[in-house]
């Protein structure tokens, strides 16, 4: 759980009067109200999502499996297709967003043409600066000068630009090592590509205590500092309760974030500014064993999980962490200062902290243009919802099905795997067991009619092909459903072509809607977050040297594209090239490593160095030296073996061959 820290002067105060607590009090009431509505409201997508995670884990819903059970003893196999359709796409997508040495983002300077008041400031400092020369040689030719002056001091803004980029890039990608952001990213991801919607929270402010030993004159001795670093975080959707009537986070007014933490975390609340103590205080001492109560979510997701129930009370508390606009006199209620000029019946961009509805922290947003500092991504959009579709329940029929049909062919193979046997006991001697069947056994009669059989057999009829075919139909199905052929996660068909041409045509098929995944990550997961570490940079990073006007471009649709393509336009280039007019003037080393890198082949392993090139061309220089000499001593027609070459009648490398051998190396 994360502490933000605001701008002082606008968080609630840390003690406050009786007055001030019913205040504080009558906005709680306000905030659960709205809390328990938003919570109703996504009960039907959390029945979705559990059906999921069921999916995910290869488990039956309870009803299901009752029903399967009282059958009597029948099969109970679930298929595993979804969890491999599932870690098919996570890997997919993790390996095209996160390449070995490649950013998922850059960072580049806005076009000076689009700052009015660089330009601006560029021309009054050119002027300037020609108009103190002009009073000193003269005013000829001056609006040349000014023109002259301007371009020179256009291109010096440009590469203090530059390199403020560069250490801007730096800067946050410093910030996402040391946060663990690729790692949180793959987690939110997973939860995108099961629930069909991940979420991340960025940008906010949060203070993190370190320590470290430093020598002195009497030893070492341990110091403990406090670093002010970005939020980063992978947030379980799970904990997230949004507007209800919006339909995507662009039209988002409001979320609530749950946090369950345990006692001594909610204690050590009372540390950071803006949290009322006195109201902490209050909450232990009226709940010391903690206020949570499970919902039932949370129950079925430790039963799918095998988690044992004996445990479940732990001193955990549930704190919810609003952001949303409220109205002026609320938050002036609850403790948030005002200017004299503002006007309190507007709504205001605010982040609170409650408690069994007591507001423990109130503050206005801290972030710039008053941003919800939390990113939700769908897998696929659903234009008039705000949750996307998972892979889970693009193929839920497919899943379902095969595992009736699998569920028939087990049982059908059972039962047609020996045949069925009817006794008729009247007619059976006693102390014949009917129940023992072995080879050449023999069954004792006693009376009855000669005609009538004692034992029948019968040989139940195997449907194995028909359900063999339903089962792969509807794996064709998930398949399509998904857009994730079989191929991609190592099903080999016998029809599938197999030529490098034909993979690569399969493989650009498979990622048309793999693409539109990606492109979501880009627009409501990079961009957005990216953009909030830079406006955290902008106001937070003590060095100057970092910020200026920048945009954000995230690179994983791109990734992508390049993947598909990179590898054969470079591949055409390079034989395109192949002259000896055209080599003088390619740099062939780094377009061997540019056609390794899209091939995904390191090229620190198949590229040599210049050393080892060096070494292999004074190798063949002495080869050459030798044969030659080797040569020069060699008896006409191949009779014999002479030279320095020649060991005991025996060739060397570089030496003559062996009589009758024509010169050459026996093999």
């Amino acid at each position: 759980m994360d502490k933000e820290l605001g701008p002082e002067g606008i968080s609630a105060a840390a003690d406050a009067s009786e007055e001030e607590l019913e205040e504080l009090a009558s906005l709680g009431s306000i905030l659960k109200s709205k809390y328990t509505e938003y919570k109703d409201a996504r009960d039907d997508i959390e029945d979705d999502w559990i059906e999921d995670l069921r999916a995910f884990m290869g488990q039956y819903d309870p009803d299901v499996l009752s029903k399967i059970q009282s059958k009597g003893d029948r099969s109970q196999v679930y298929v595993g297709l979804t969890r491999t359709k599932v870690l098919a796409a996570y890997s997919r997508i993790t390996d095209l967003l996160f390449q070995p040495g490649q950013k998922f983002f850059s960072i580049e300077k806005t076009p000076l043409s689009k700052q009015p008041l660089v330009e601006q400031e560029l021309a009054e400092r050119a002027a300037l600066e020609i108009q103190q020369a002009a009073e000193q040689v003269g005013t000829a030719g001056i609006e040349e000068l000014v023109m002259a002056r301007l371009s020179e001091l256009t291109e010096e803004i440009e590469a203090e630009t530059e390199q403020r980029v560069k250490n801007m890039e730096e800067a946050i990608l410093d910030q996402a090592v040391e946060n663990n952001l690729e790692g949180k990213m793959k987690d939110a991801i997973m939860e995108q590509v099961i629930f069909g919607t991940g979420a991340m929270k960025a940008g906010t402010l949060r203070i993190e205590k370190d320590h470290k030993w430093i020598k002195g004159d009497e030893g070492f001795s341990l110091i403990y500092e406090e670093n002010a670093m970005p939020e980063m975080e992978a947030v379980s959707i799970f904990d997230l309760y949004p507007d209800p009537h919006a339909t995507s986070v662009d039209d988002m007014r409001d979320i609530f974030r749950r946090h369950i933490i345990s006692r001594a975390e909610f204690n050590a609340l009372k540390d950071y500014p803006g949290f009322n103590v006195d109201l902490i205080n209050e909450c232990i001492e009226m709940n010391p064993e903690g206020n949570h109560d499970e919902a039932q979510h949370e129950v079925d997701r430790r039963n799918i999980a095998n988690v044992n129930d004996s445990n479940t009370n732990t001193e955990k508390f549930e704190v919810l962490e609003y952001w949303g606009s409220l109205n002026g006199h609320d938050l002036e209620d609850a403790g948030v200062e005002f200017g004299e000029d503002d006007d309190l019946s507007m709504e205001y961009d605010a982040n609170i902290w409650m408690v069994s509805g007591k507001v423990i922290k109130a503050q206005l947003n801290p972030l710039p243009g008053g941003i919800i500092p939390y990113f939700i991504f769908p897998y696929e959009k659903n234009p008039h919802a705000f949750w996307g579709t998972g892979v889970p329940r693009m193929m839920r029929d497919s899943q379902a099905t095969m595992n009736a049909a699998t569920r028939i062919y087990l049982d059908n193979v059972a039962l047609s795997s020996g045949p069925m046997v009817e006794v008729n006991t009247d007619i059976m001697a006693s102390g014949e067991d009917p129940t023992e069947l072995y080879p050449w056994r023999v069954f004792l009669r006693e009376g009855g009619d000669g005609n009538q059989p004692m034992v029948r057999f019968y040989q139940p009829q195997s449907n194995s092909p028909a359900l063999v075919s339903v089962i792969e139909l509807f794996r064709r199905f998930a398949d399509e459903t998904t857009a994730l052929p079989s191929y991609t996660h190592g099903q080999t068909q016998s029809s599938l072509n197999r030529t490098a041409t034909g993979i690569s045509i399969l493989m650009s098929n498979a990622n048309i809607v793999l693409k539109s995944v990606i492109k979501n990550i880009d627009d409501f997961l990079t961009k957005p977050m990216i953009r909030s570490l830079y406006d955290w940079n902008m106001t937070w990073n003590e060095n100057e040297n970092v910020k200026s006007d920048m945009r954000i471009v995230a690179k994983g649709s791109t990734a992508l594209i390049q993947k598909e393509v990179q590898s054969q336009r470079l591949l055409q280039f390079l034989s395109l090239i192949n002259n000896p007019l055209d080599a003088q003037m390619i740099n062939r080393e780094k377009l061997l490593t540019d056609i390794a890198k899209s091939l995904d082949i390191d090229p620190d392993e198949v590229i040599k160095t210049d050393k080892e090139m060096m070494d292999e061309q004074a190798l063949q220089q002495a080869i050459l030296a030798s044969q030659q000499g080797g040569e020069a001593n060699q008896v006409p027609n191949g009779e014999g073996v002479v030279g320095p070459n020649a060991r005991n009648g025996v060739p060397t490398p570089g030496g003559a061959g062996p009589v009758g051998n024509n010169g050459q190396l026996p093999t």
